[in-house]
């Protein structure tokens, strides 16, 4: 017998109930039950007593890039107190010429001085020589040409990076004291894949920036989910040089954000990787992650989207997740070694004629460019690369208006340390 149908008046009096149901459940979640939970309190003492223990930064000087520097010492007959070994003496001048600090070693032979020796004790094989010079020696050394700063992960690649304070800037490129940029682009599984190759002086040039700048109200107790904002309008506020979209990591109340190296949420949820102060990036497994060991570590950045694509070298692969089988855009986060990572970004879903990747073709990728560590982050209309705020790939339904993208919570970026 078929069921009778509810009276109209019986129907919409019920409807408006749940209706009305939805909209509280929606409001108390959105607005009144905390989306996260704030940091813990014993864990940012424990990152304070971390800071105190810390040695200070060290300020290191720039040479005027077309300097010559001369620099003479001169060992004359007078009285002196020098540290020296069992072959001879070493005379130490420092010289400042301007904000440029130099110092210079001139060796003197030990039968060149009339020297009596006392032993000094904690120091084997050396001594302590103490008299009046009988000879003079004069050392000079001339410098001339190009004085690359090699402070930070300049002492790798110095020529690398700008000379003085120029900043070169191509429609592929761009070159300055702290950061160099290059934009690559591949076909790969029968997609088009965007690939920005980077080095940086320091980790003071990876940045990241929150949706509509972070307001204290939204952010003081943690993070809400919902808000959102254009990648081309955070590049614009923030000066940044090249950005990747994040975790979107306000798109859920659990995975660890870590930013700046402040716990800004503490939930376990998919595999972590922590790029640390001193450029080093290191993958872990949800169960393998120990918070705390990271900020003992030096821990800047955390990105919690996931999966690793590679680890340590090798290659990961045979994810099962639906999200991760199909052929979509991708974004994600390579490491090379310190100082030289890459953002990449596949267009996907007819884009430009791309097909996208599965999690299987993006790993592999990964592989074939060299990344050391790779890390992937959220993709489909999230997967946005910009580069002197103009993006580079062809996200998910753009057509070229930055309105047509897809807003997002949260951005990694490159910048200028100052």
């Amino acid at each position: 017998m078929p069921h009778k149908p509810l009276p109209l008046a019986v129907l919409i009096p019920l409807d408006a109930v749940l209706v009305a149901g939805c909209l509280l459940t929606f409001a108390y979640y959105h607005h009144v039950k905390p989306q996260v939970t704030k940091a813990d309190e014993n864990l940012l003492e424990y990152i304070d007593s971390l800071k105190q223990e810390s040695a200070p930064d060290i300020t290191v000087q720039i040479v005027d890039p077309n300097e010559t520097t001369t620099v003479t010492t001169t060992a004359a007959e007078n009285e002196h107190t020098t540290q020296t070994d069992a072959s001879g003496s070493i005379l130490t001048q420092k010289t400042v010429t301007g904000e440029h600090e130099e110092t210079r070693h001139t060796e003197t032979a030990a039968s060149d001085t009339d020297h009596s020796v006392q032993s000094t004790s904690g120091k084997p094989g050396s001594t302590a020589s103490t008299g009046k010079a009988t000879k003079s020696a004069t050392t000079t050394t001339t410098t001339t040409g190009p004085q690359y700063d090699r402070s930070g992960f300049g002492a790798k690649w110095p020529e690398l990076f700008s000379l003085g304070d120029e900043i070169e800037i191509t429609d592929t490129s761009y070159r300055s004291h702290d950061i160099v940029v290059k934009l690559n682009e591949y076909t790969y599984a029968d997609s088009t894949c965007h690939v920005a190759d980077f080095y940086i002086r320091s980790t003071d040039c990876f940045k990241y920036a929150f949706a509509q700048d972070g307001d204290p109200n939204t952010y003081a107790d943690g993070l809400v989910t919902g808000l959102q904002e254009n990648m081309v309008t955070m590049c614009e506020r923030t000066n940044a040089v090249l950005a990747v979209n994040g975790d979107f990591m306000g798109g859920r109340q659990i995975g660890y954000v870590i930013r700046d190296g402040y716990p800004w949420r503490i939930e376990p949820w998919n595999d972590v990787l922590a790029l640390y102060n001193d450029g080093v990036c290191e993958s872990f497994s949800k169960a393998e992650f120990d918070v705390r060991a990271a900020f003992s570590r030096g821990i800047r950045h955390s990105f919690a989207f996931g999966p690793a694509m590679v680890r340590g070298g090798t290659v990961y692969s045979g994810w099962s997740s639906s999200h991760l089988l199909g052929k979509e855009p991708r974004s994600g986060f390579g490491y090379f070694e310190p100082g030289h990572y890459c953002f990449i970004a596949v267009d996907g879903r007819g884009m430009g004629g791309s097909l996208g990747m599965t999690a299987d073709e993006f790993a592999e990728f990964c592989g074939w460019l060299g990344c050391y560590e790779a890390f992937n982050l959220d993709g489909g209309k999230t997967s946005q690369l910009a580069f002197n705020g103009n993006i580079v790939n062809l996200p998910d339904g753009y057509n070229g208006d930055r309105n047509s993208l897809r807003g997002m919570s949260d951005i990694y970026y490159i910048g200028e340390a100052n």
